[in-house]
């Protein structure tokens, strides 16, 4: 492989790296944006039933963004201690809402 084709090769590895992680971020920017929008609205809802629902909708979500942010850090996109900052804020931010409407929830909803 003459040098001429080894940095044709070095391009295209690195667009197909770079599109793999922008989709990795892109996907954690989004369901962050959710989380977020989805916590305010069991702060405003007064209706227990759909504070429930939207509660249980949150903590899968929470889950599915806590994963994404886990295999970013596995595959290099994102470093350890920025996962780690992001995860505690959204863990703050939800914790006080979870232990405000427990009272409603029973823990196998989980």
């Amino acid at each position: 492989m003459n040098k001429k084709q080894k940095n044709r090769k070095i391009v295209t590895q690195n667009n197909r790296n770079r599109m793999i992680n922008r989709r990795y971020i892109s996907t954690i920017k989004t369901l962050a944006k959710l989380l977020i929008k989805n916590m305010k609205e069991i702060k405003l809802q007064e209706n227990l039933e759909k504070k429930k629902d939207t509660l249980i909708l949150t903590s899968k979500i929470l889950n599915t963004f806590f994963s994404f942010l886990d295999k970013a850090v596995k595959k290099g996109i994102l470093h350890k201690n920025t996962v780690a900052r992001k995860k505690s804020k959204i863990r703050r931010s939800f914790d006080p809402l979870k232990k405000q409407t427990k009272f409603i929830i029973n823990s196998s909803d989980f």
